[in-house]
């Protein structure tokens, strides 16, 4: 993995079929040819 993909480990990954972009349209992950589009969620620091 390069070092925009490495997870620490008190991320989160969650796994979608479709991201929602600003202007309101829609991107499929099987329009990439994936499954799912795999987002990293960092926890805020307190």
């Amino acid at each position: 993995m390069d070092g925009r993909t490495s997870s620490r480990p008190e991320d989160e990954v969650v796994y979608t079929r479709y991201i929602t972009l600003r202007n309101g349209k829609r991107l499929y992950a099987s329009m990439y040819g994936l499954n799912a589009f795999r987002i990293i969620v960092r926890r805020k620091k307190r």
